[in-house]
């Protein structure tokens, strides 16, 4: 059953931890893909909350890595919902770390997450609609359908290795 909509608040998600030596490489700084775990499941609450079912990785789109993470830095993730349509989400996801020492923060990476919900039957669940409050919301979801359209005219290809 589809509801009217839910506001884009109501599943807002955010996560922080501190890095540890166990994540991080011998520079000292965050795995990147610690920090795409970390992004992957902040996504994963934002959407689960959403749609109040499993929800699943689709795919990931436009990351971009700003700044080192470095060892010792609270490293804070936020996920909201820019765009829903009857059966995936777009779901903006961001890191920003904390130099506790120095309390600095900055913008250290970001990316797009869609996620499809599933139902019982373990086939694509009908989404409720996100309700735009403002202005900035608009924006983005007009941006999350135009960016949802690319990637569904996109051929979807697994590539063979070279070697």
């Amino acid at each position: 059953m589809v509801s009217e909509g839910k506001t884009i608040t109501a599943s807002a998600t955010t996560l922080s931890q501190i890095i540890l030596p166990s994540q991080t490489n011998p520079a000292g700084t965050a795995h990147g893909g610690e920090l795409l775990k970390m992004m992957d499941n902040c996504a994963y609450a934002c959407a689960t909350k959403h749609a109040r079912a499993i929800s699943v990785t689709a795919g990931i789109d436009t990351i971009h890595f700003h700044a080192p993470v470095y060892m010792g830095n609270q490293v804070t993730c936020k996920a909201h919902l820019t765009y829903v349509s009857n059966r995936s989400m777009e779901i903006a996801v961001s890191i920003h770390a904390e130099d506790l020492m120095e309390g600095t923060k900055q913008c250290c990476m970001t990316a797009y997450f869609i996620f499809v919900a599933l139902a019982e039957n373990m086939q694509p669940k009908q989404l409720d609609p996100i309700i735009l409050q403002n202005e900035i919301e608009r924006q983005e979801f007009e941006a999350g359908r135009v960016r949802m359209a690319i990637r569904k005219e996109t051929p979807k290809l697994c590539w063979i290795p070279l070697y």
